[in-house]
């Protein structure tokens, strides 16, 4: 029997989930949100996309925040910012999972940033495939304290632009890697600062892809080497939502362009 989707009570993990998480760097958790869920933050992040007026389907940077869009949205439309902040990026599901994986108290974990890639078959930037790199490549923050829940907002395999990781790849400290531009980068080119050269011999055969469905939540370790396919479907977008979060108290790297800071989940 399919289970009931977790709508707004807290997600429970196994100790068999959390093990594998420990060892691998990474944990799916599927019928995290429901469809309508899913639906509705697709549905959000396109009426902004029509918002600023952007055909090519570009990724969006960290909408929750009013501060970040000043520019754009007035007073009467920050609905749009409190809807992300508040049933995506404070999803008591999500929450709850960052904080048991973390092995820290309730209300250690604060958001920092948040990335909604739309990755829309046909869009110009539907080829885009992230190159092998680590997450904290870019904050620099303390190894363990950095991790981010990626939500599926609908189902994903190699053909339409899924994940691919390396297990095990988290217990390695940040691997020399070769800095690209990693966000609304040109058609064509791949973000990612990429490590394929530096990733240690023992990791290479041991690549996995990542499909998942509709509705799950990826807990990502952010040493965890992993990247992206493009998307070569006809008709099958790959709308996912990236957040980062990090364990209270650590410092990291704001970011030029992420503008990383830390905001309350609870």
């Amino acid at each position: 029997m399919k289970q009931k989707p977790m709508f707004d009570r807290p997600i429970e993990l196994n100790p068999e989930q959390v093990k594998f998480y420990d060892d691998n760097g990474f944990l799916i958790v599927e019928n995290v949100l429901a469809d309508d869920e899913c639906d509705k933050a697709v549905e959000i992040f396109d009426l902004h996309r029509i918002k600023i007026k952007d055909e090519e389907y570009k990724g969006i940077m960290n909408l929750d925040r009013v501060d970040f869009w000043s520019h754009v949205y007035g007073p009467n439309e920050r609905w749009v910012h409190r809807y992300v902040k508040q049933m995506l990026i404070k999803h008591p599901a999500v929450v709850t999972g960052l904080e048991i994986l973390q092995r820290r108290d309730v209300g250690c974990v604060v958001n920092v940033q948040s990335m909604f890639l739309f990755k829309k078959a046909g869009s110009p930037y539907a080829k885009q495939a992230w190159n092998p790199h680590q997450d904290n490549a870019y904050p620099r923050a303390k190894q363990g304290a950095y991790i981010t829940a990626n939500l599926v907002f609908s189902d994903q395999d190699p053909e339409n632009g899924c994940m691919f990781i390396y297990p095990g790849s988290h217990m390695e400290a940040l691997l020399k890697a070769e800095f690209v531009k990693s966000f609304q980068e040109k058609p064509g080119k791949n973000p990612g600062h990429d490590v394929t050269k530096s990733l240690p011999k023992k990791y290479r055969n041991k690549r996995i892809d990542l499909p998942m469905k509709k509705g799950s939540v990826l807990f990502l370790h952010s040493h965890c080497v992993h990247g992206s396919y493009p998307n070569n479907s006809l008709n099958r977008d790959r709308p996912m939502l990236l957040i980062p979060y990090l364990t209270n108290g650590y410092k990291f790297i704001a970011g030029k362009t992420g503008q990383r800071k830390e905001l309350p989940i609870r």
